[in-house]
């Protein structure tokens, strides 16, 4: 049955219990004491997601009408705000005479700017960055943020597409993420700017550990090519931007082409940013530990660095959180699943701190 927060401490799942209290937000009460609840952040995605497994009074209409779907609801790991947005779907079920639950699942207030197409007056825009374009497209109240100093350019709406698709075409030439934040808000940004206290350690906090070295995906030479809407000559119609890993020791190009606007510059940085990406990517790592927050009491964040050392996977350095999956049952307690890579995946420098693997060390550096 779900209750309100003045039982979940007798429970077990407040101060003093095995497990932090995770409590739900939702027309105007706290609730808590779930069968299962998991919160999943990424550096990859605008709109945070979760899933909620109740069990609930047979009936159940207090419940249902609390978690209808469209509900706006925030959910509290430990106290820490891990994810403010919507319920998208709520799904009861009844088994026989005494089993009677519900899923109630959804995404963050970005979900709204990463589902609806983009709205202005003109659909253009003159030497506006793309910060200044997501903030007057978002017609939604979501917030667009950034802590980058962005490149300014010119844009026009393709009609119909998302005002997702507009602002990320416009982020990936500059190498940036929309990633989105515990507030439901979007932050466009790098990984790597921050820290978590402690480290993951082999033998002491880590549960489980599993690597990827995979190279497959590297190439020897990251080619960039596109056109210009209007001019003429090489700078207008033969637009390259060449970087090189030098790490890579065959010849295994790629070639892409922009699919918008752009010049020899901005080519350029796009072929940078997908040399170090896929530099970043040939090393991935999966790490569960047990709780939510690090060694100083601050919940697991995507973009931060966290170091990694661990004699069985090979990997001795820092590493960035790409994604994050905290989960409590009753069962397991609560539980974070790390999924880590290089932070060069995500905008950020060579991880540091020790040895990688040898046979895995990389330096994109080559140009």
């Amino acid at each position: 049955m779900i209750v309100d927060i003045g039982r979940a401490f007798a429970l077990g799942f407040g101060e003093g219990g095995q497990s932090p209290l995770v409590a739900v937000s939702a027309a105007g009460s706290l609730w808590t004491a779930w069968r299962r609840v998991t919160v999943r952040a990424s550096f990859q995605e605008a709109a945070r997601s979760f899933q909620i497994e109740a069990a609930v009074e047979r009936g159940g209409a207090a419940t249902a009408w609390t978690f209808k779907a469209g509900t706006a609801l925030d959910i509290l790991l430990g106290g820490a705000l891990a994810c403010r947005g919507y319920v998208d779907r709520y799904q009861p079920r009844l088994a026989g005479h005494d089993r009677a639950e519900a899923t109630i699942s959804g995404r963050s207030k970005s979900q709204d700017f990463v589902d609806s197409s983009a709205v202005h007056d003109t659909g253009q825009f003159k030497s506006k960055d793309p910060c200044e374009i997501g903030q007057a497209i978002d017609k939604f109240g979501v917030g667009v943020t950034t802590d980058e100093m962005l490149k300014k350019l010119d844009y026009r709406i393709t009609p119909g597409e998302t005002a997702f698709r507009c602002l990320e075409k416009l982020c990936r030439e500059q190498g940036v993420f929309i990633v989105g934040q515990a507030d439901g808000s979007i932050k466009l940004t790098k990984g790597g700017k921050q820290r978590h206290a402690g480290g993951l350690i082999e033998g002491d906090n880590i549960k489980e550990i599993e690597a990827d070295h995979n190279s497959s995906g590297r190439h020897s030479d990251v080619i960039v090519r596109g056109q210009r809407p209007y001019g003429h000559g090489e700078d207008a119609l033969q637009i390259e931007g060449i970087a090189r890993d030098a790490e890579v020791g065959r010849y295994r190009p790629v070639i892409v082409f922009h699919d918008g606007d752009t010049d020899k510059d901005r080519a350029k940085t796009r072929a940078k940013t997908r040399r170090d990406r896929e530099a970043g990517n040939s090393l991935k790592a999966n790490v569960t530990v047990q709780g939510f927050f690090d060694a100083g009491g601050t919940l697991w964040e995507p973009g931060n660095l966290v170091f990694v050392d661990s004699d069985f996977a090979d990997i001795h350095q820092d590493m960035a959180i790409e994604s994050v999956v905290f989960s409590q049952d009753r069962s397991d307690g609560s539980l974070s699943v790390l999924s880590l890579v290089d932070p060069r995946a995500l905008g950020g420098k060579g991880g540091k701190g020790g040895k990688a693997g040898a046979a895995w060390a990389s330096d994109a550096g080559g140009d």
